[in-house]
């Protein structure tokens, strides 16, 4: 399975990671996006590529379809920590 990120920003607008700059209401495009193998791989780029960006307060992992399977969230004053946790889409 595919897997994308697509990165939340403190006021709303979504981006996929390799991909286009979404509207806060749009649909999650198919095949648009560096694809992922693994949760834990894009879990570790997060960290990674992310520590000290606080305008990101929020990151989605989205399968092929768009639909969200995962969420991370910043934690810190009005999410800008260094600290994620994470939570399976419901």
């Amino acid at each position: 399975m595919m897997l994308r990120l697509l990165y939340v920003s403190v006021r709303g607008h979504k981006c996929l990671h390799g991909g286009p700059t979404l509207d806060a209401d749009a649909d999650v495009p198919a095949g648009v996006g560096t694809p992922f193998i693994s949760v834990d791989q894009i879990e570790r780029l997060v960290l990674r590529e992310l520590r000290g960006v606080g305008v990101y307060w929020q990151v989605q992992i989205v399968d092929e379809a768009g639909t969200v399977v995962r969420r991370g969230f910043r934690s810190g004053y009005n999410g800008t920590g260094e600290h994620w946790t994470w939570r399976d889409a419901s």
